[in-house]
């Protein structure tokens, strides 16, 4: 890691209150791995504000968040050409095996930021499916900001066809009120998928973390046939084994404050260091507070 000042090329309002800012790094660039982090100084706001790494490629860096206070109204005002004081890559990276063919991506609202970064990067070698879940239509990501393979993807995607947006990508929408996809949580529509999916990532907000725990729950006392029982056991051990990336308030960011510590099946972690990656089942969840 390290520290710099980076010129903004883009910063857009891409969802109503939630913005995507570009800028030039190709230190950052040309290292980082999809799950880690950086962090920035807000001008006056005391603490360094840490932020998923959404995009990275050609010596330029994105990051996706939402305007919740006084650190993020600001950087939602910063203009193109604009410098941002960055640290990083910071944290652990999401871990995929190179046998896994099949990959269950869970995003739930925000939570789509560094799960983009993952498509970008593992997209080529293996099949992927997304499943996006926000309270409206006007908040699910806009996959047209991604780079379609070919002219005939991109039109179906246009034309709202189905949801292949690549034929090594499926897309799945969930809106709490139903005004696209599939009306719901994205929770809801992940059983499926588990059927195939080799590994499972998942970003969002701890409640959808602890669904995740009960959707497990549901599946060990749905007392399954022995025909079936292996694809039961299985799913159990894929969500056991979710990556998740855990989003706490941090101090430092580094690691020396103690800030971000959680509780964990082997003792306590520091979130900006031993993560932000986790498994679901590595996290004492009674104790953990966010």
């Amino acid at each position: 890691m390290k520290q710099s000042l980076c010129t903004i090329i883009n910063n857009i309002e891409i969802m109503p209150g939630v913005h995507l800012i570009s800028f030039e790094s190709p230190y950052i660039a040309a290292i980082a791995q999809p799950g880690q982090f950086i962090t920035i100084d807000c001008n006056d706001v005391l603490l360094r504000r840490p932020f998923s790494i959404h995009k990275a490629n050609s010596g330029q860096v994105s990051i996706l968040f939402q305007t919740v206070g006084k650190g993020t109204a600001w950087l939602s005002k910063q203009k193109n050409g604009n410098k941002l004081n960055i640290l990083g890559p910071l944290g652990r990276a999401f871990n995929v095996n190179t046998k896994s063919k099949h990959l269950l991506l869970i995003g739930g609202g925000i939570g789509i930021a560094p799960l983009i970064f993952l498509i970008q990067r593992t997209l080529s070698e293996h099949l992927i499916t997304l499943v996006h879940g926000a309270n409206t239509a006007s908040l699910l990501y806009p996959l047209s900001s991604l780079k379609f393979h070919n002219s005939k993807e991109k039109q179906r995607y246009e034309n709202n066809s189905y949801p292949l947006i690549d034929s090594k990508f499926h897309y799945i929408s969930v809106t709490n009120d139903g005004s696209s996809g599939y009306k719901g949580v994205a929770t809801d529509v992940i059983t499926d998928s588990l059927n195939w999916a080799d590994q499972v990532f998942a970003c969002g907000p701890t409640g959808m973390y602890i669904t995740m725990l009960k959707l497990i729950e549901n599946i060990q006392f749905s007392n399954p046939n022995t025909e079936s029982n292996k694809y039961h056991q299985d799913n159990i051990e894929k969500l056991y084994k979710c990556q998740l990336s855990l989003e706490v308030r941090m101090g430092c960011g580094i690691g020396t404050c103690y800030g971000c510590s959680i509780n964990t099946k082997n003792g306590m972690k520091k979130v900006c260091l031993d993560g932000p990656i986790f498994e679901l089942d590595q996290i004492l969840w009674d104790e953990i507070l966010i």
